[in-house]
C-alpha cells in the first residue's frame, strides 16, 4: 500500500514539499522578448549566435555546428582543446547572463515564486539571474520557497570553506569574507555533481525534498541525453519516494505530447501526470500557495477546492496585498482552501 502525505485534516495543511524543476524553457517562456533592457535570453541552440562567440571559434579554426552548443563543447573539452580557449568561453557566456536585468514589472518567476511556501523548492538548471533577482525582491514576504542552483548560478555565490551560499555580494556568515562565484557546470556529458561542495549541497537538498514531495512540476526541461547523470539522481529520489503512487507530476513542455510522455515515462506512476503548454495551467497557479493542500483535498477527501488565480496586477505592491489573507492563514497555521478577494 502506498504512503499518505503528511496531510493535517484538522488545519488542512499539507507538509510535504513541492518541488519545481526549471529549464532553459521556463525562462525563455518567462522572458520571450529579453529582459529589462531586450537582452536576448540564449538557448543551447543559438547560444553562440546571441551572445557572439563566433569569432572567436573561428578564430581558433572551429567550424562544426554552432546549433548544438552542448555538442560542440563537449567535444573541446574532452578532446583537451586549448584551454585557454574554454577560459574565455566560459568568461564571456558568464558576463553575459550576469548583465541580464529583470524588468520591473511583475513577471512569472515572481508568480512562480510566490504560487510557493517555505517548505517547497524550486530547483533550476540555468544560469541565468532572474529566479535569484525575483527571489530577492520578494523577500520581504518570508514565507517563500527554497531555490537551489543546480548547474552553479551567475547571481548564487559561496564560501566554500564553511559551506555557506547566497547572493555574490553577501559575506559568510562565519569568516565574514565576501562569497566566491559558484562554478558554473558547462555542457559536457559527464558532469560532476559531487566534488563542487556548493553544488554537492544544492543536489543534496532537491534529492531530499524528492523523496517526500507529493507535488513535481518539471518547467522548460527535457532532460537532455548530455545530463545523463541529472537524469539519473533525479529518478533514483523520486522512486523512493513512499508517496508517489498518490503523488502528480505536472509538466510544462511545448514538444508534442508523445514525444513528452516518453522523456518521462520512467518517473510516471499510471496516470498520475499532466502535461501543459503554459505553467498557468499547473496546480500552483491554479491555488497559490495550497498546491499541495488543494491536490489532497480533491484526490484523498474529495473536497475540491474553488480555484484561486493570481490577479492580473503588474506592481508588486498590488500582489502582495492580494497574498495578505493567504499569508495570514499561514502564520495562524490554518488554511482555510477559501479564494482570495481582496482585489
Amino acid at each position: 500500500m502506498p504512503s499518505l502525505p503528511p496531510l493535517d485534516i484538522k488545519r488542512k495543511i499539507n507538509h510535504a514539499p513541492h518541488v519545481v524543476l526549471l529549464g532553459a524553457g521556463a525562462s525563455l517562456a518567462a522572458f520571450p522578448s529579453g529582459d529589462a533592457n531586450g537582452r536576448k535570453l540564449p538557448l543551447m541552440r543559438n547560444i553562440v549566435e546571441v551572445v557572439g562567440l563566433g569569432e572567436l571559434l573561428a578564430a581558433h579554426r572551429i567550424h562544426e555546428n554552432h546549433e548544438d552548443f552542448e555538442a560542440l563543447y563537449d567535444s573541446l573539452a574532452t578532446d583537451n582543446a586549448d584551454p585557454e580557449l574554454l577560459r574565455t568561453l566560459e568568461d564571456r557566456l558568464h558576463a553575459y547572463f550576469a548583465a541580464m536585468q529583470l524588468p520591473e514589472q511583475v513577471t512569472l518567476y515572481d508568480l512562480l515564486l510566490l504560487s510557493l511556501r517555505e517548505k517547497d523548492i524550486i530547483a533550476t538548471f540555468n544560469w541565468d539571474p532572474f529566479l535569484a533577482q525575483a527571489f530577492r525582491r520578494n523577500r520581504s514576504i518570508r514565507r517563500l520557497p527554497k531555490i537551489l542552483f543546480l548547474h552553479g548560478n551567475v547571481e548564487i555565490g559561496a564560501c566554500r570553506e564553511h559551506r555557506r551560499s547566497g547572493f555574490i555580494e553577501q559575506s559568510c556568515s562565519v569568516c565574514g569574507k565576501l562569497m566566491e562565484p559558484s562554478r558554473l557546470l558547462f555542457p559536457v556529458k559527464h558532469k560532476d555533481y559531487t566534488s563542487d561542495p556548493f553544488i554537492r549541497s544544492e543536489w543534496e537538498q532537491l534529492q531530499d525534498a524528492l523523496e517526500r514531495a507529493y507535488l513535481v512540476t518539471i518547467f522548460g526541461y527535457s532532460a537532455p541525453v548530455t545530463d545523463v547523470e541529472a537524469r539519473s539522481l533525479l529518478l533514483k529520489k523520486w522512486m523512493e519516494n513512499p508517496t508517489r503512487e498518490l503523488a502528480e507530476i505536472d509538466i510544462v513542455d511545448i514538444r508534442p505530447r508523445e514525444e513528452i510522455e516518453r522523456s518521462w515515462a520512467d518517473f510516471f506512476v499510471r496516470q498520475h501526470y499532466g502535461i501543459f503548454s503554459d505553467v498557468k495551467q499547473t496546480t500552483s497557479f491554479r491555488h497559490p500557495r495550497r498546491s499541495c493542500e488543494a491536490f489532497a483535498m480533491a484526490t484523498l477527501q474529495q473536497d475540491p477546492w474553488t480555484e484561486n488565480d493570481f490577479p492580473p496586477v503588474r506592481h508588486l505592491e498590488d500582489l502582495h496585498a492580494w497574498l495578505y489573507p493567504l499569508l495570514k492563514e499561514e502564520a495562524d497555521e490554518l488554511l482555510s482552501g477559501k479564494p482570495c478577494t481582496n482585489i
